[in-house]
């Protein structure tokens, strides 16, 4: 069913008012069923894009154009205009400029904000399904406006550098995200994990701005090391404590199993189920689960040990200074080295081999905590979207959801 409204019908200004469409007017609607159509009737000169002056020669051709725009009263809405082409003496030839239309889009730039308002905090597959129109339609609109937001932002200058892996992909696909703890934003995101990709970052950085750069935190991945090295000569290297203390983890799961492999049948039960209550920090154990450990620690002693040199492995990073910090390492590690059990010996050995880049985190008194801590925001951003085939679009999402934290109302001006 039709309902045919015209000027003789009622007056249209204050709908062209609040449409805002400049250079056009509202001259008649249509309404069917839940969508409206608005004709709208040019009321100034076309506009050359390339120049900005107006155009008001031969014009070359014109065609009717339909774009949507936001819906109003349950309605979708879409304007119907006369778009036009011509040949400005500028040199640009093709379509008009149309400041409140998407170039070679059907929406208008009203509607593309809320798309982009609702990407923020959405998934695009449910945008999609809301405003009606194709997934593609709003993971474009969407990257479009990520793209658009990024170029306004302000160049990060951080002095201090993390970098971090993440898995993107299943087959071990990895990502490496370079972020500014100090600033708490990313910096880029970089496709694999090798140095390749990470030379092509600094490089496009330029000098001056590896110059500055003092502090970097990562894990003991040699691509990391090697590129950082090459790029930023004045940067520390520090290893992260949080990655020295996974190994020193699986070093203590190690001796729990071969102690267990060692006891009698009678007490294997011991063993059974107790790797995460060796691992847990005591404060975070019931009254049930500090028993069932005090139990192992009393059945074997080399587990008592082992135990106790956990607990003093934190206290290292937590000295008042960086004197008494060095000092606890190598305490530390001269006690590991008089139990004579393997994976302690062997974990103590890995900490030799990377003592200058410990040493430095010691120092500094810095860890790779921001750059882990993002790690769980990422994966939820991939999951909300079920995974992203498209890296640049994962790239921006994780950009936009770290950096453009100051969300403003589509109200304001």
């Amino acid at each position: 069913m039709f309902m045919l409204l015209n000027n003789t019908g009622m007056r249209f200004d204050f709908i062209t008012e609040l449409l805002g469409l400049q250079g056009f007017s509202v001259y008649h609607a249509i309404i069917k069923e839940n969508i409206l159509h608005l004709y709208l009737e040019r009321e100034e000169l076309p506009i050359c894009p390339q120049c900005g002056s107006i155009f008001s020669g031969e014009i070359k051709d014109t065609y009717e154009q339909c774009v949507e725009d936001l819906s109003v009263f349950g309605k979708r809405c879409y304007i119907i205009f006369d778009k036009v082409r011509f040949d400005c003496q500028c040199s640009y030839a093709g379509n008009e400029l149309i400041p409140w239309l998407c170039p070679y889009a059907r929406y208008t730039i009203r509607f593309t904000k809320w798309i982009y308002a609702f990407c923020k905090r959405m998934a695009g597959i449910d945008v999609a399904r809301i405003f009606g129109i194709s997934k593609h339609a709003v993971y474009r609109l969407d990257k479009a406006g990520i793209e658009e937001e990024l170029s306004q932002q302000e160049p990060i200058k951080p002095s201090m550098l993390s970098i971090d892996e993440i898995s993107r992909k299943k087959g071990h696909r990895y990502a490496t995200i370079i972020s500014a703890p100090r600033e708490r934003k990313i910096v880029e995101v970089i496709k694999d994990r090798k140095k390749a990709g990470l030379n092509a970052f600094f490089k496009t950085k330029g000098k001056v701005w590896c110059s500055r750069i003092l502090i970097v935190t990562m894990d003991a991945w040699k691509a990391f090391r090697t590129s950082v090295s090459e790029f930023c000569q004045n940067a520390a290297i520090c290893f992260d404590h949080f990655h020295l203390a996974q190994h020193f983890s699986k070093a203590i799961d190690k001796i729990r199993n071969h102690e267990a492999h060692k006891a009698s049948k009678k007490d294997k039960e011991v063993y059974v189920g107790k790797r995460w209550l060796l691992l847990r920090k005591p404060e975070n154990l019931d009254e049930d689960q500090k028993k069932e450990l005090n139990s192992l620690l009393d059945l074997n002693k080399n587990i008592a040990r082992v135990y106790i040199l956990r607990d003093e492995f934190r206290e290292i990073f937590y000295g008042f200074s960086v004197r008494s910090r060095l000092i606890r390492l190598a305490n530390w590690m001269k006690k590991c080295s008089t139990l004579h059990l393997k994976p302690l010996t062997d974990f103590v050995k890995m900490i030799r081999r990377q003592l200058p880049y410990v040493k430095n985190s010691l120092r500094n008194n810095v860890s790779n905590g921001f750059a882990e801590g993002l790690n769980n925001k990422i994966r939820v951003i991939q999951r909300m979207a079920y995974g992203y085939k498209d890296f640049d679009y994962l790239r921006l999402k994780i950009i936009q959801q770290f950096n453009f934290r100051s969300i403003k109302s589509l109200f304001d001006p």
